[in-house]
């Protein structure tokens, strides 16, 4: 359960593409706009707070960031149009799922392109299509606003061709210079920012296009390459990435470039994949459980179909372009329905020379009415059966249209297909005897084989003999291909800006990109230099209280201080708690060490700690639910009998292995917080063993300190700048929410949950929560929220004896796109509860926006000004050169990375009710990010959304079960956040004796 408090190392893709939990909408929409595709939310023209000033605390350095500048010529017009694209013969369709593939629409595109003239177009997958000029109508030679067009693009694996309408339409029509001077005015912001988002999508086309095509993997707005490639593991390589993002700046407009990397399948035959991925004992049993496994995880795959017995001497067998992989084939009916099928079940017909040319002997009718006997080739009959199946041989055919012919066939159905003749003209052959007498090759008949194709004309194809296409994303990653791509990518500053100027030169090559040029864009080739870089100095933290006068931390450096002595507030003391052990490997003497150590930590910071109730369940049969509340009554219960009084079980800390560790870590959570109300703590075998016990105990005790009440450290500069004093230009008593949204991975069912966390004290470390479970991918909320508000609002009342006069909200997950939808959802949600408290009461509200994951990286000039790794201290914050002009954002690095090249978060005051100068929200913000109960450094972005981000992750554990069994039609509470699905979603609420703790730490 110990987990670092941010991810301190940076590796690309790895944490943006599945190897962490997905993200939403912020990573949907921004990666929309990188790959030049529009985000079609509805934007009202809403007042964004406008920048005053400039901050100005703090240390003054240089930095170099991963931005190029842009010049573009001003009278340039970009035009967008929308495409429609319907293969001919094709029903309509609204759907973009049901149109065509990503590879075919690009396909039509390029061949569009070629079609529409000379000058190189800009295009997408979207598909979007963006010129320098008006588009002509082939035919008359006339420029028009529409147009529809048909193109032709080979069929895949076949010499026919598919034809495609295209329908083009123009959209939107920018002209640079005025845009931009636009952006620079005041008091036009809503359609300024609205223009000026459409011109960046269409900008961010013309960059996408080039890569696009030349690369050998394109996957949302990440380019990749198969130079410098390392393997990582039996079954994946290390792909290096880039991403590109056009934005609007101080300097004008600006190209952010970003590297990455990302795990990919190897090309290798998919029996090598399979037994690499540890499935030989599933191909090998024939268990129909363990082959549906398997048969899931290839869905999707593309294959090339390898023919090793075409290869002659020194050479290589004939291959065919790739094929979708549908999974294990599985028998359908018979005796052996369910189980899989092998290559020794698998018939197939030889059709050759010698079979074309064999004769259909039938009866004909005559005009007469007579009948006479008649010989036909089979080969005469396939042509004329493509004749009458619109050229397509394998479609059934009406049995009037060919009675004369196949009256002894007796037809099922009144249809006839041309297996059916097949069979009669020559009997089938099983795989395993063809590759045998034919090619001297022996297939293992035991082996199960997979099929591609369609359900009525399936293809079956032998493991070994099947390729692994080149390019193929591998989505989750195991532990060891975690490691590699954190041992591959984590580079030091320095080398990762070496490597990014590489890949911008030698890899992206924009500056060579025709289409680029077509669009009269020129790139500097050199990063931009922030000349006016801070390093904010970091907040004054309290240890402990001494004879009325308070101890505050030594640095080590910023975002990291020494913590010696007492906690400030420690809890008064463990006397019903008890440790449970799930796993048989630990010992009695291990357990005792656990104890010893945590006794001495916990008398070091000031905690009196009775020696707890042990059990071992290892050996249990029992479900672990059952187990649980058992261990909890007999936890209390012995304290009881100790202490002479009733005495409730305080905490159960938890030993668990690695052996199906998230499923009962799941069960653990929802048992103690759903229905025992009990605080837990769970601790990995592998962290108590050797040189990491020390430091697993020291985190097991920070957070059970925080869980039951107490608290590490107190923030001088919160109490001073937060609540009732300083920094503020006003004297006002101010509330910090934490928003955030945890969303299922991609074909889960299960729901998203929205979290809020609100800051209950004028120190900075007691954080309430509220949650609802949502319908899936959903964002934005506005009724449930509203509830949410509410109810944290008078937790605050009751605790600081008053309403606060100012609200501050961090919120994290949102796009740019977005903006104008929060303010008009989320904000209006406060406001309406204020309303409904006291009509009276109107505070004011600050709305921050947090962007956790951004693409800009920044790189010390000077090493004097540099950590020990390499990276910038804690504390750096940029709101110049890179920046929008006009908006009221700022880049903060708030953490001291580890290792790897540190990654800063994207603030964005959407509304300043409050009034904040950016001196004090800088600086508020960089203080909020000090106040994370689990280590003694500064974390990465401000608490309170982290903590929202913790209780939105441990909500989702109670919904680790069977997410079908989780939904009905009646008996459960609905949700109503905007957007959601008719369908009703259980929530799971926690127990009311942890509603006031910080059970989520």
């Amino acid at each position: 359960e110990r987990t670092p408090p941010i991810t301190e190392v940076d590796i690309g893709m790895a944490d943006d593409q599945g190897l962490k939990r997905p993200r939403a909408e912020e990573d949907q929409s921004e990666q929309k706009r990188a790959r030049g595709e529009e985000d079609t939310e509805t934007k009202a023209e809403m007042p964004f707070a406008i920048r005053k000033a400039r901050g100005g605390n703090g240390k003054h350095v240089k930095a170099l960031t991963n931005f190029y500048r842009l010049r573009m010529d001003h009278n340039v017009n970009v035009f967008q149009y929308e495409v429609i694209i319907k293969e001919q013969g094709a029903t309509e369709f609204e759907d973009d799922k049901l149109g065509p593939s990503k590879g075919v629409k690009l396909d039509v595109m390029k061949a569009l392109e070629k079609k529409l003239g000379s000058t190189p177009l800009a295009f997408n997958a979207a598909p979007t299509l963006v010129s320098p000029y008006k588009l002509k109508d082939p035919e008359s030679g006339n420029e028009v606003e529409e147009m529809s067009l048909v193109v032709d693009v080979p069929k895949p694996n076949e010499k026919r061709k598919r034809n495609f309408e295209v329908k083009l339409r123009l959209t939107k029509v920018d002209n640079v210079g005025e845009v931009l001077e636009e952006c620079q005015k005041s008091g036009s912001e809503g359609a300024a920012m609205n223009n000026l988002f459409h011109l960046l999508t269409s900008l961010n086309v013309v960059f996408h296009c080039g890569p696009l095509l030349r690369m050998i993997a394109s996957r949302g707005p990440w380019h990749y390459t198969r130079t410098d490639k390392v393997s990582i593991s039996k079954v994946s390589d290390l792909y290096r990435a880039f991403t590109q993002n056009v934005k609007f700046s101080d300097l004008g407009l600006v190209l952010n470039f970003n590297s990455g990397a990302g795990a990919f399948y190897k090309e290798e035959p998919l029996g090598v994949l399979l037994r690499g991925l540890g499935h030989s004992q599933a191909l090998a049993s024939g268990d129909r459980n363990l082959l549906q496994r398997v048969s899931k995880l290839l869905g999707g795959l593309k294959l090339k179909v390898y023919f090793p017995h075409t290869a002659k001497e020194g050479g290589k067998g004939k291959t065919r372009l790739p094929e979708t992989v549908k999974g294990i084939a599985f028998h359908e009916k018979g005796e052996r329905v369910g189980q899989p099928k092998t290559a020794g079940d698998v018939t197939f017909l030889k059709r050759d020379g010698e079979i074309l040319q064999k004769k259909l002997r039938y009866v004909a009718k005559n005009n007469n009415g007579g009948e006479r006997t008649e010989d036909i080739s089979f080969e005469a009959v396939m042509q004329s059966l493509a004749e009458l199946n619109d050229k397509n041989p394998y479609k059934t055919c009406p049995a009037e249209k060919v009675q004369q012919w196949f009256e002894s066939l007796n037809p099922k159905d009144g249809k006839v297909q041309i297996d059916d003749i097949l069979d009669k003209i020559c009997p089938p052959t099983r795989m395993t005897k063809y590759f045998q007498e034919t090619y001297g090759i022996e297939l293992r008949s035991d082996v199960p084989i997979i099929w591609t194709g369609t359900t009525k004309k399936p293809s079956f194809h032998y493991l070994d003999h099947a390729m692994v296409a080149a390019g193929q994303r591998k989505n989750k990653a195991d532990p060891d291909e975690t490691q590699g791509m954190i041992r591959n990518t984590s580079e030091k500053p320095k080398p990762r800006k070496d490597l990014i100027d590489r890949m911008f030169q030698n890899e992206a090559k924009f500056r060579d990109d025709p289409v680029v040029k077509s669009f009269k864009l020129e790139i500097h080739p050199q990063m931009i230099t922030i000349e006016n870089a801070r390093i904010l100095d970091p907040p004054r933290i309290e240890t402990e209280i001494k004879n009325n006068h308070p101890c505050y931390a030594q640095f080590r450096q910023p975002g990291e201080w020494d913590h010696r002595g007492s906690f400030h507030k420690p809890i008064e003391g463990l006397v019903a708690w008890g440790i449970l052990v799930t796993e048989r490997s630990f010992t009695e003497a291990m357990v005792n060490t656990f104890i010893d150590l945590m006794g001495q930590m916990c008398r070091e910071k000031g905690i009196a700690l009775k020696r707890p109730h042990v059990k071992n369940i290892s050996n249990s049969r029992n479900a672990l639910e059952v187990d649980l509340k058992a261990f909890a009554d007999e936890v209390s219960q012995r304290a009881s009998d100790a202490a002479r009084e009733d005495m409730p079980t305080q905490l159960i800390v938890v030993f668990k292995g690695p052996d199906n560790a998230q499923v009962a870590y799941s069960e653990i959570k929802r048992v103690c917080d759903c229905e025992l109300g009990i605080p837990t703590t769970c601790c990995n075998s592998k962290k108590l063993r050797g040189n990491f016990q020390l430091a697993a105990v020291k985190g097991v005790v920070l957070k059970i300190n925080a869980k039951l009440g107490g608290y590490t450290v107190r923030n001088s500069e919160m109490g001073h700048s937060v609540n009732w004093r300083v920094i503020l230009p006003w004297k006002v008593k101010t509330m910090v929410f934490g928003i955030d949204v945890s969303h299922p991975a991609p074909g889960s069912r299960q729901p998203s949950v929205f979290a809020i966390t609100a800051l209950m004290d004028r120190w900075g470390h007691r954080y309430l929560s509220r949650y609802k479970a949502q319908s899936r991918r959903v964002e934005v909320g506005t009724t449930d929220m509203e509830e949410m508000i509410e109810g944290l609002l008078q937790d605050f009342a009751k605790i600081t004896h008053g309403p606060p006069d100012s609200i501050l909200v961090y919120r994290d997950g949102v796009s740019d796109s977005q903006f104008d939808q929060v303010l008009a959802t989320e904000v209006q949600a406060f406001r309406n509860v204020a309303r409904k408290l006291d009509t009276a009461w109107k505070p004011t509200i600050t709305y921050v926006i947090s962007q956790k994951r951004n693409n800009t990286r920044f790189f010390p000039t000077n090493q004097q000004d540099a950590s020990r790794n390499g990276n910038f201290p804690a504390g750096l914050v940029v709101d110049t050169e890179i920046v929008n002009p006009r908006m009221f954002d700022f880049h903060l690095l708030s953490h001291s990375g580890l290792q790897g090249t540190s990654r800063p978060v994207y603030y964005h005051v959407l509304l300043n009710e409050g009034d904040y100068t950016p001196d004090a929200i800088q600086e508020l913000t960089y203080a909020l990010c000090y106040g994370y109960s689990r280590c003694t450094k500064s974390i990465g972005c401000v608490t309170p959304i982290y903590y929202a981000d913790k209780v939105a992750e441990r909500v989702r554990l109670y919904y680790g079960g069977d997410w079908d069994d989780l939904m009905s039609d009646t008996g459960t509470v609905q949700s109503n956040m905007s957007g959601g699905s008719d369908r009703l979603i259980e929530q799971k609420y926690i127990h009311e004796n942890l509603r006031m703790t910080m059970f989520f730490i």
